[in-house]
């Protein structure tokens, strides 16, 4: 829980969930906050695991405005923003964990407002040296984007509470666009082709399915339902290349055994979700296949052993947890890979539900080059299988090791073409 501040997401009636930024010492929303996030974001009808990324990050604005001794409302008044070292100070505090800005606050009692500026250096640096070395670049591009967004806002606001005359209408618009350009400016760019994970190897992907059968003596779990249940995970996040939060948004009506297809479907806010953070299907609603063998798999999973679950008559959602019979959780889920990973030596420190989804982009590369498929062709099957916009550019996410892989061969080929010509001119 962030100092001073935290995050609670409500359920409307209606099924919606909202997340709202509130004052820990009155429990109740702060005004500005709730506002930008009804008008400027909820209004666009964004999800509510984006609306809340959205509230922390504008929560560890006002985190850094605080310790900085910042008031913008008031600044705002006076025709005035941010200063370029209040901007820097900024950008590199948004960059620091939860824990690391929660520690900074603790100490606003002995650091001197007029001082905090100068010393925000000395702070964080003695902060940083004691635990992780802060968020990932992607996360504070997320921050940083928000709260660029929220500070503009403000400003907007204001200026339409002012005559156009007034001398500080001009004053505000010209202050909001030198802090909008010097964040730009210091916001990393977000390269998806960065991202170092990839999938499992073949051989790694082999080991996995054999562990995760039923009656192999290493699986990990004991109950019956339990080891049923965890390989059909495995399997549907291996062979179909879903999110988890696809996974586990799956009704069993969205199941059509006698067609062998699966329909993954958005459903936002919906009132039947119980679950305290609620998985969402990110991606475009769409059809997916099931093979005989997983489908079977799946039919045996259904009527032998979740309809036996009393609880699990209660909700439509297709995996349950074996107590309770309620919806299986995230939390639950990556328990899940934990344990596989804990038990069973050798298998990626990071394998988790995305891991999969990289794997299932391997395979489907390597799939596309072995059946000559066109790239342009190639593109558009991925993007469907994998619920993207015709227009999206996640494909260059998940083609990485397979591009990679083919780079590396070619060099190779090079190589030995190279050493092999020159063999020949001495020989």
């Amino acid at each position: 829980m962030a100092a001073g501040y935290r995050v609670k997401t409500i359920k409307l009636e209606s099924g919606e969930r909202l997340p709202l930024l509130l004052s820990k010492e009155t429990g109740l929303p702060l005004w500005d906050p709730t506002l930008f996030i009804l008008t400027t974001l909820r209004a666009t009808n964004l999800a509510a695991n984006t609306l809340e990324q959205a509230a922390r990050a504008v929560m560890v604005a006002h985190q850094i405005f605080s310790y900085l001794g910042i008031d913008l409302n008031e600044r705002m008044l006076k025709g005035r923003l941010l200063s370029l070292a209040e901007i820097e100070a900024l950008v590199k505090l948004a960059a620091l964990r939860q824990e690391e800005l929660d520690a900074l606050l603790e100490t606003q009692t002995t650091e001197k407002k007029t001082a905090r500026v100068a010393s925000f250096k000395r702070v964080t640096k003695r902060s940083v040296s004691k635990g992780p070395k802060g968020v990932n670049s992607e996360t504070k591009t997320i921050r940083l984007i928000y709260i660029r967004n929220y500070i503009g806002w403000l400003v907007s606001g204001r200026r339409l509470k002012l005559d156009v005359n007034h001398k500080h209408y001009e004053a505000l618009n010209e202050a909001a666009q030198v802090v909008i350009g010097n964040i730009n400016e210091r916001i990393p760019e977000r390269d998806f082709e960065s991202s170092g994970r990839q999938g499992v190897s073949p051989k790694v992907r082999a080991r996995i399915l054999e562990v995760i059968e039923p009656d192999s003596p290493e699986n990990p779990w004991t109950n019956k339902h339990v080891r049923a249940r965890n390989q059909l995970i495995f399997l549907w996040l291996l062979f179909l290349g879903v999110r988890n939060g696809e996974l586990l948004s799956i009704y069993v009506q969205d199941v059509n055994l006698r067609a062998g297809e699966v329909a993954v479907v958005r459903r936002p806010d919906n009132p039947e979700e119980v679950r305290k953070n609620a998985p969402l299907v990110k991606t475009r609603s769409r059809l997916l296949a099931l093979g005989p063998e997983l489908s079977e798999l799946t039919r045996a999973y259904l009527i032998g052993l979740r309809s036996k679950i009393k609880g699990a008559r209660r909700h439509p959602y297709l995996f349950v947890a074996t107590g309770t019979g309620l919806p299986l959780s995230q939390p639950a889920l990556n328990k899940l890979f934990r344990e596989l990973r804990g038990k069973i030596p050798g298998l990626p420190d990071d394998l988790s539900p995305h891991v999969l989804r990289h794997t299932w982009n391997d395979d489907f590369s390597a799939l596309m080059d072995e059946r000559g498929v066109p790239p342009e062709e190639e593109e558009k099957m991925r993007r469907q299988a994998m619920g993207w916009s015709p227009n999206s550019k996640m494909a260059a996410t998940y083609t990485k090791r397979h591009v990679q892989r083919k780079s590396n061969e070619a060099s190779l080929a090079m190589q030995a073409k190279a050493f092999t010509s020159k063999k020949k001119k001495t020989s």
